[in-house]
């Protein structure tokens, strides 16, 4: 099923921005020379860079967003053919960056304008028609080694030639998109604490040649950095932003934000004013949000502990996953789906609502398993216990299946890799038991391709 291939993309690309690996993109300090291109357009390109810079330079790379190479070619004149953006640093001058626009007139590549940042790093490239000219504006976000914050300059054409306008606004994270539908692109910015000044984010729109602030709105207060950022639809009326946030070495946290028409407010729902936080999405897991069923729109996930557990546990199975979307014509949040994850062996299980509520699971590390049963509550007993078990999921090598070690009353759901996932149902007569094609569609590892 589609909603099935969009579950296991979302939660590889989840899993793959978790695993360690950091965003931080090329060091352009290990290119102390700009390579040589082959094509005769590229090669042009680089004899301007060169002439330019005086002979010998450094290429300089974004380390985030969509953008990452040094040069980077896109329309900004709205004619349907690529000018071109370079990010380069004099000789072996350390003061400061240079971004350089080039354009193709006659099949000659011509400068449109050379400026100087002091930054130390390029953050990231973000094109957007602010304005509403039809043609796109070059927003860059400039960094700094020394903080997770950076500047934000916009650069526009104007009768054949590059200008720049500074925000002199800093910020953690940045996005650019339409968020009140006007037709014209914004500059999002999000900032985390930083001594004194709050966490807060910023929108911005550019207002006859100037910048202009059109709302702000508290951030959570805990958050240290940003792991991920989407811009597009919360729900099907919606465009908003969603940051997942690290708060600790263990948990996370989700902000969303939108623009309200109605109010003419950046609106932040999650965000409770009393603690300074957005409480209501910590978790203890590494889970982020995505269009987890792919109808294009932002879940957020919410994680609780299954009955029987308390505190925090390593655990995997132990973890409810429940995917929302938020109304924001009520303010709600509306369930889309739930899961368990067990991220050791690479797969999850998606919980019939038949279950919520009713059952537990447990990991068993050493077989490799996972079972559910079926949870319990008594007079005697309110808290709640372990009943009967209702299905158990285990990984087994190849060899072991196909020797028939340990297989016994287990049906195969899956083989991947050398790896082959299997499932038994004790209890088929239990009301809360599901049948075999029922475990097979709800059982899916997790790609990695």
């Amino acid at each position: 099923m589609k909603w099935k291939a969009a579950v296991l993309t979302a939660l590889f690309l989840m899993l793959a921005s978790l695993s360690g690996c950091s965003f931080v993109g090329l060091d352009a300090q290990s290119l102390m020379h700009a390579p040589k291109p082959t094509g005769e357009n590229e090669a042009d390109i680089q004899n301007l860079l060169e002439s330019t810079a005086g002979g010998k330079m450094t290429l300089k790379y974004p380390s985030a967003g969509d953008y990452r190479s040094a040069i980077i070619k896109h329309d900004i004149y709205g004619n349907r053919n690529d000018e071109a953006i370079a990010f380069y640093q004099k000789g072996d001058d350390t003061a400061g960056i240079n971004i350089m626009f080039m354009r193709r007139t006659n099949g000659t590549w011509e400068s449109m304008g050379t400026f100087n940042n002091p930054a130390s790093k390029v953050d990231r490239v973000c094109f957007g028609d602010l304005d509403g000219d039809g043609k796109d504006e070059v927003v860059v976000g400039w960094g700094s080694s020394l903080n997770n914050t950076g500047d934000i300059c916009v650069y526009y054409n104007k009768n054949d030639q590059m200008q720049e306008l500074k925000l002199s606004q800093s910020y953690t994270e940045m996005a650019v998109m339409d968020f009140d539908g006007d037709g014209r692109d914004e500059v999002f910015t999000a900032s985390v604490s930083v001594g004194d000044q709050p966490a807060s984010a910023q929108l911005l729109r550019v207002k006859d040649g100037s910048i202009e602030q059109m709302g702000s709105a508290p951030l959570d207060s805990g958050a240290t950095k940003y792991v991920s950022v989407l811009t597009g639809l919360i729900n099907a009326k919606q465009v908003g932003i969603v940051l997942d946030g690290i708060k600790s070495a263990d948990t996370m946290v989700t902000e969303l934000l939108y623009w309200d028409k109605k109010t003419g407010t950046l609106r932040s729902p999650f965000y409770d004013p009393k603690t300074k936080t957005a409480k209501s999405t910590e978790r203890n897991t590494s889970v982020v949000s995505k269009d987890i069923n792919g109808d294009r729109i932002i879940e957020v996930p919410m994680v609780t502990l299954m009955p029987g557990y308390s505190g925090k546990t390593s655990d995997d199975s132990a973890y409810l996953t429940s995917w929302f979307r938020y109304d924001t014509d009520t303010s709600t949040l509306f369930r889309v789906m739930s899961m368990f994850i067990n991220y050791s062996d690479g797969y999850w299980f998606s919980i019939p609502d038949m279950w919520r509520g009713k059952t537990t699971a447990k990991l068993d590390p050493s077989s490799r398993t996972v079972t559910v049963y079926e949870w319990l509550t008594t007079q005697k007993n309110k808290a709640g216990f372990t009943g009967s078990p209702l299905l158990t999921i285990q990984t087994f090598t190849r060899k072991e299946w196909e020797q028939g070690e340990g297989t016994k009353n287990y049906f195969e759901l899956l083989e991947s890799d050398n790896s082959v996932f299997a499932a038994s149902l004790p209890s088929p007569d239990n009301p809360l038991s599901m049948t075999k094609s029922e475990v097979l569609e709800a059982f899916q590892v997790i790609s990695k391709d």
